[in-house]
């Protein structure tokens, strides 16, 4: 059941076994594991069906030191959350990445590898993917040779979902569940601890039209991504001045990203260069290669994970731009009238699109005609106790302080660059895909300031064996509170190098078995 909290016939006060605050990736496949259960679920999003500029608003940020617009960009306050815009993208992390490395200040995961790689499976299933492998066993199915072998360098494949607008795959069950409901419009602004602070007693929720509300629910779940995560628990300071799960000052702390740039241009590329290394498709999924550091390299050079993918960019306005972006918009279920009527137009330059066209019949490869071509690099951004989500003193139109973001690249991303820089110099001459011209503002002053973000909101509510450096245990749950979890990537310790969304949702998987286990006890 999907109602309306805005709809004056609602009611202010609900009660229910499970509340999931946030309908994004994580709220979403939780919910797979217990449609038509005898678990009564109520899922609260602060937005609707539309974003709006007052919804956005609230996403309001104060950002200090390096730029982070994902914090806004990356946000979406609406039925649905990131996954509405986001492009679909899917890549597990690596068994380094859950390591403890002596060269990377707080790494380690309080849960080994093997314990989250078990439920990536589900996760393909869950996106629409295909089962395929992300190793390099996809050039067997593409009947493509392999590259020069390198101890520095292996290969995988990121996928990319075919539906990734997930609110239009599962708005359906949400919408005829009988245990199921969705509550647009209805914004989280207190968390309410019992006298003996040792569970969460309500939640308090509000709209634009002040209407205010309680919800009490068995187990509670927080799913609003990496940084409102953080905001709502410190923000719920009116029983502990520090907010929630803060007693060590660790909320909101160890706010990471994926810190990346265009480092070269490929230059004399050849029939190789997007033969091998642009986008393809096996059926309905999308795939792109992307080279990824090696755990030998890692360890040897003291660097940080890193992968890093060839680009192609089209020329600007030239007719198979105007294509793809249809395309993409057609993919999240955002096209327009006037998409269609570019598209119509564009039949009277049809035999520009002669050449991607056989490419992708025949083929199914993407051919992009006359592109510039760029190497990017994104890094793992290390877990610094000093990068960081905390309160204003300013207030949202709820009455909720905004976030202060405070985010810095240091000089172990620096490092990574470098040694980055030089093996793919050294190691381009091999593919015969063309020439790398490395960017000369990697070795200038200024290089931080051509670093972006990735609107990965990572680690601010990390997991640990113990409260004295962590906000949530292996299981999710808050140190100290019997029913208050965190879903989503604020519980990763570290980043990895790759996009956070199929580990959100394996861990996702985890903690719903972890949950139902409790409620049939």
């Amino acid at each position: 059941m999907i109602i309306d909290y805005n709809d004056a016939s609602v009611s202010q006060i609900h009660k229910c076994d499970i509340c999931i605050v946030g309908s994004g990736a994580a709220a979403l496949a939780f919910l797979t594991k217990f449609y038509e259960t005898s678990h009564q679920i109520i899922v609260l999003e602060a937005g609707g069906e539309e974003i709006t500029t007052q919804n956005q608003e609230i996403y309001n940020t104060s950002n200090v030191f390096h730029p982070l617009p994902g914090a806004k960009e990356g946000r979406f306050r609406v039925f649905g959350g990131s996954t509405t815009k986001w492009g679909g993208q899917s890549l597990p992390l690596d068994p380094i990445d859950f390591a403890k490395r002596d060269w990377v200040p707080s790494s380690g995961w309080p849960i080994p590898y093997e314990e989250v790689a078990k439920y990536y499976p589900a996760v393909d299933t869950f996106l629409g993917l295909e089962l395929n492998s992300y190793e390099s066993n996809i050039f067997d199915l593409l009947q493509t040779k392999e590259f020069k072998k390198t101890n520095d360098l292996k290969f995988k494949f990121s996928k990319w979902s075919p539906k990734p607008n997930l609110r239009e795959e599962y708005r359906k069950k949400i919408s005829t569940s009988t245990n199921v409901k969705l509550i647009q419009n209805a914004n989280l602004i207190a968390i309410n601890l019992s006298e003996n602070n040792k569970k969460v007693e309500s939640i308090s929720i509000t709209n634009f039209l002040h209407k205010k509300g309680t919800l009490e629910a068995t187990i509670y779940i927080l799913a609003c991504g990496g940084i409102e995560n953080a905001r709502l628990l410190l923000a719920s300071n009116h029983q502990n001045s520090k907010g929630i799960g803060n007693n060590y000052d660790i909320v909101g702390r160890y706010l990471q990203d994926h810190p990346n740039s265009y480092i070269g241009n490929i230059k004399n590329s050849t029939s190789n260069t997007q033969k091998y290394f642009n986008y393809f498709f096996i059926n309905k999924t999308r795939y792109l290669p992307r080279f990824i550091l090696s755990e030998r390299f890692q360890t040897t050079h003291q660097v940080l994970n890193a992968s890093a993918s060839i680009l192609f960019f089209p020329q600007e306005n030239d007719v198979f731009s105007k294509v793809l972006e249809i395309y993409r918009k057609q993919v999240r279920g955002t096209i327009t009238i006037n998409d269609i009527v570019t598209f119509m137009q564009i039949g009277r330059q049809v035999n520009q699109l002669i050449r991607p066209a056989i490419s992708m019949l025949f083929h199914k490869k993407v051919f992009t005609p006359n592109p510039s071509v760029k190497l990017n690099l994104m890094i793992e951004n290390p877990p610094e106790w000093t990068n960081r989500v905390k309160l204003s003193k300013e207030y949202d139109a709820l009455g909720t302080p905004i976030a202060i973001i405070e985010w810095k690249i240091n000089e172990q991303v620096k490092h990574t660059l470098d040694s980055c820089a030089k093996l793919f110099a050294e190691y381009f001459p091999y593919l015969n895909v063309g020439d790398l011209q490395l960017e000369e503002w990697l070795d200038s002053a200024d290089w931080s300031t051509r670093i972006k973000d990735a609107y990965h909101h990572i680690g601010t509510t990390r997991m640990s064996n113990s409260q004295k450096d962590g906000v949530v245990d292996a299981n999710c749950k808050i140190f100290g509170l019997e029913n208050l979890y965190i879903a989503g990537s604020s519980v990763f310790p570290t980043s990895g190098h790759s996009n956070p969304t199929s580990t959100i949702i394996a861990l996702t998987f985890r903690l719903s078995e972890h949950i139902k286990a409790i409620l049939t006890c």
